[in-house]
């Protein structure tokens, strides 16, 4: 293969030297005729271990003769191919795996130096070849523990698990520094949401303190850019001060979804700074996925970094990305009066759709790759919001078709919810079933959106919610306040509430109200506040609107 398809580190490095493979058919056939087993290094664009690995371990001498020589290796980029590394990830990046020839796992590890890596070559290579019996065995005793996952997974209901994991989200809380456990300490925008929108509904001002206390000291401390703007992906400290300085697409679309809900406006409007004027590409008005770290540039004033080139932006477009911050987006151009935001979000799902969907086929996850569940759950929120946000009729439509499509090709009949892509690459451990705990929640959050919306029993999006929600109830446990997206989908399932109204003032008055509030755009401008099939007065002013969102939420609690 050529060296073109893969991303080495952008320093000197010997990487490309061994004779890697793309994740194909013709790569796993190649190793079974050749009877050795595979090496798959999953790594990313803007993952510093892995420039690290490229730059040390895969320029080693011994360790590129042992690659070539005795395996087969593939080489997988983790945000192109995220249902790889669902089921080969070894605990961060790189990723390490030693595969047999049919892709079953013998063992692995994340980075490993020159040494080690030559080491585990040796003795792997040796296991493989004296072992077969043992491999074959244990290959088939986890193939049938991945064949039983999704039934582990399913579960009933329990109103009181969104209680559970808000106390578990209080437990992991930091005090001192805001966050959650100690170190390293990542964003988890989700447990910030659920303390806003449970503060909001249980008018508890303790939980939205530990939100905005999170969001300022991310936010004034080495987690956040103070020069370009934008928030870094995680701190190795458990004050904040030193991060990890790649800048990732994904985690700024929860970001910006929690400064937004938070009324933090003078981050916001920096961190979109920072998006629009780095990661979008203005002449596509799409957003490219992340910037790689680079301590001695991040390290500089605004005056030095003039002077330097600044780390490398990874240019590709992944759909799912795109439309979270289009959600988000979307939100807050509504929620904090920020109208070039709403701009940026029809230019962004305009091309994004133009580009990546088809009617009846969903949404393609980056080009040249097939569509995964990920792109199509916020692609079908990102279109239902874009509907809510008044930019036509057009976007309800193309969110019940993904809705269908959904259902067509990526549900389990039996026991609800979806698999985590379509199906059509079942090589190595591809087949096992596996449902994402937070792709069902986001799916369920934008079902239960169109049902408020639609309200059609031919189309039974709240049952199918239900049934999703369900398929995952038995996660949530082991998952603790990760489990946060969780609780956010359980609870607007019994919380359901719309407001239909023409003007952007009162729709403004709806969301700022409620957390959950779904808006119907319509010609009155006026408001009506319906919660399941009761609906009140119309009403004509903020106000009143804030007043009837009160009658009607209390009334059907």
């Amino acid at each position: 293969m050529g060296d073109a398809e893969f991303h080495f580190s952008p320093r000197p490095n010997r990487a490309h030297e061994i004779k890697w493979r793309s994740w194909t058919q013709a790569a796993f056939d190649e190793a079974k005729v050749l009877d050795k087993p595979i090496l798959l290094s999953i790594s990313a664009v803007w993952c510093h271990w892995c420039h690290v690995m490229d730059e040390t371990t895969y320029s080693n001498d011994r360790v590129i003769d042992l690659v070539n020589s005795e395996y087969l290796p593939i080489r997988v980029d983790n945000d192109v191919r995220p249902d790889i590394n669902q089921r080969y990830n070894m605990g961060g990046w790189p990723t390490t795996a030693f595969l047999t020839s049919s892709g079953d796992i013998l063992t692995g590890a994340t980075y490993l130096p020159p040494d080690q890596m030559a080491g585990a070559l040796d003795r792997v290579a040796s296991y493989y070849r004296t072992h077969r019996p043992e491999i074959a065995t244990k290959a088939l005793e986890g193939r049938k523990r991945a064949g039983a996952t999704a039934a582990r997974s399913a579960g009933e209901l329990d109103p009181p698990a969104v209680d559970a994991v808000l106390q578990a989200v209080r437990t992991s809380y930091d005090p001192g520094y805001g966050g959650f456990g100690t170190a390293p300490k990542f964003p988890q925008t989700d447990a910030i949401l659920l303390l806003l929108e449970q503060a909001h509904l249980r008018g508890d001002d303790e939980l939205r303190e530990m939100a905005v206390k999170t969001l300022e000291q991310m936010s004034s401390g080495g987690m956040y850019d103070h020069v370009a703007g934008g928030f870094f992906r995680y701190s190795t400290t458990q004050d904040w001060s030193v991060p990890h300085y790649e800048k990732m697409l994904e985690d700024h679309a929860g970001l910006i979804a929690a400064l937004a809900a938070a009324g933090m406006t003078s981050v916001l409007d920096s961190a979109t700074a920072y998006l629009d004027g780095v990661l979008r590409d203005p002449d596509t008005g799409l957003y490219a996925g992340s910037q790689d770290a680079d301590e001695d540039y991040y390290s500089l004033d605004a005056a030095g970094r003039a002077g330097h080139e600044a780390p490398y932006v990874d240019r590709r477009v992944y759909t799912a990305w795109n439309a979270a911050l289009a959600v988000a987006y979307l939100d807050a151009a509504r929620r904090c009066e920020r109208p070039a935001l709403l701009g940026n979000a029809r230019r962004m799902l305009d091309r994004l759709f133009a580009s990546s969907y088809r009617p009846g086929e969903g949404l393609a996850h980056t080009e040249g790759v097939g569509g995964q569940l990920g792109d199509q759950v916020w692609g079908m929120l990102a279109a239902a919001r874009a509907y809510q946000g008044g930019l036509g009729r057009r976007w309800l439509d193309a969110a019940l078709d993904l809705s269908r499509h959904l259902e067509d090709r990526y549900a389990d009949m039996r026991l609800g919810g979806y698999f985590d892509h379509a199906g059509g690459d079942a090589l190595g451990r591809l087949s096992d079933p596996i449902k994402p705990l937070v792709e069902n929640s986001i799916a369920a959050i934008a079902l239960i959106e169109l049902d408020t919306l639609v309200g059609d029993p031919a189309q039974p999006h709240l049952e199918l919610a239900r049934r999703t929600l369900e398929s995952v109830a038995a996660l949530p446990r082991q998952y603790g306040l990760m489990a946060a997206v969780f609780a956010r989908a359980l609870d607007r399932l019994r919380r359901p509430l719309k407001v239909t109204t023409g003007s952007e003032e009162l729709a403004r008055a709806a969301v700022r109200a409620h957390p959950y509030a779904v808006v119907e755009p319509s010609d009155d401008q006026r408001a009506v506040v319906c919660v399941g099939t009761i609906c009140l007065a119309p009403v004509s002013t903020p106000s009143a609107l804030h007043e009837a969102v009160q009658e009607a939420t209390s009334s059907r609690a």
